[in-house]
């Protein structure tokens, strides 16, 4: 496997030259270390994004191991494109030692199979989407298990515009994974308190979260115990436009929407208009929404992961708490 951003200094003693330049190189900034024997230049490196940078250091890994590593959990999820909330200090891999391995130099070890649930990803060996998705599901909190795997059960289309390798999709790569394997694959989990957590995640899970922050938003609502809503409600406007909402509590003929910054600072999802213009066709939208006597409360993702703030808002739009009740 060859990256050409990577400069090895195995490569640069291969050719006689000496790999302590290297090291020179990067304390006078010219460099960045990746890891242990792995450079690539400053100005490449200021151009990634922290998922970019994590697959630098997966591929310089890759480079330096004399066995394939295989990578899991997190790692494995941002490189399938799941709904993972930020990125791992350290790559995440596989190993077959039954006391997990001490995690160091930047790795996170991890007991399991390396041949069963295994994919190829490009130059990555990975454990498969379901297997990433239900392991992650058993050992993240209630939240972030939920968007892990609501993105793996979600159907947005795959490979039109995406290398398999690539570290910043923004969707999931492959075809959706089915409720019946997700659940093959919970039921091979061999602690009971895992197992348990995983069914209530993917008992809770849905194909029409559309984000992360949506997946998010819905766990927050259960974990406050609001009524939860239907998902992607269908309006017909004023105007003949169809404008689909995140959720939908019908009996309040309330509409509640997470405010992702990416909608609008995404060129892909706001097609050819301006940041400007999609800021004003959300606004006309939503207005059509509540022409149509519909009630719309609408939060962003701070908001969102503060409770109290969180619930004030639903509050604001006349939904209340279960518990309450």
């Amino acid at each position: 496997m060859t990256i050409p951003e990577l400069i090895l200094a195995a490569d640069a003693t291969r050719i006689g030259h000496d790999a302590r330049h290297l090291a020179k190189q990067a304390k006078r900034g010219e460099l960045v270390r990746v890891r242990r024997g792995a450079y690539t230049r400053s100005a490449y490196w200021a151009e990634l994004n922290e998922r970019q940078r994590h697959g630098l250091q997966a591929a310089a890994l890759v480079n330096a191991a004399r066995t394939p590593p295989l990578f899991n959990l997190q790692t494995a999820a941002l490189l399938w494109g799941l709904g993972v909330v930020g990125v791992p200090k350290g790559l995440c891999t596989v190993t077959e030692d039954p006391r997990g391995g001490r995690s160091k130099h930047g790795i996170r070890r991890s007991f399991g199979s390396l041949d069963a649930g295994v994919a190829q990803l490009g130059d990555f060996r990975v454990t498969d989407k379901v297997r990433t998705t239900i392991e992650l599901a058993a050992a993240l909190n209630f939240a972030e298990a939920l968007a892990i795997v609501d993105s793996s059960r979600r159907n947005q289309g795959w490979g039109d515009d995406l290398e398999a390798d690539n570290w910043n999709k923004d969707k999931a790569w492959g075809p959706p994974a089915g409720v019946d394997e997700l659940a093959e694959a919970v039921s091979a989990l061999t602690r009971v308190s895992r197992k348990r957590r995983a069914e209530s995640i993917l008992d809770l899970s849905s194909d029409k979260s559309e984000s992360v922050g949506e997946s998010m938003s819905r766990a927050q609502m259960i974990l406050l115990n609001f009524p939860v809503p239907s998902l992607q409600g269908s309006f017909t406007l004023g105007n003949g436009r169809t404008a689909r909402t995140d959720f939908w509590w019908p009996e309040l003929d309330l509409v509640g929407e997470f405010d992702g910054h990416g909608k609008y600072l995404r060129k892909r999802l706001r097609g050819n208009q301006t940041i400007q213009q999609a800021v004003m066709a959300e606004k006309a939208r939503e207005n059509g929404l509540r022409a149509l006597g519909l009630t719309v409360v609408r939060w962003d993702w701070a908001e969102m992961m503060n409770p109290r703030v969180f619930a004030r808002i639903l509050n604001d739009g006349g939904l209340r708490s279960l518990r309450a009740a």
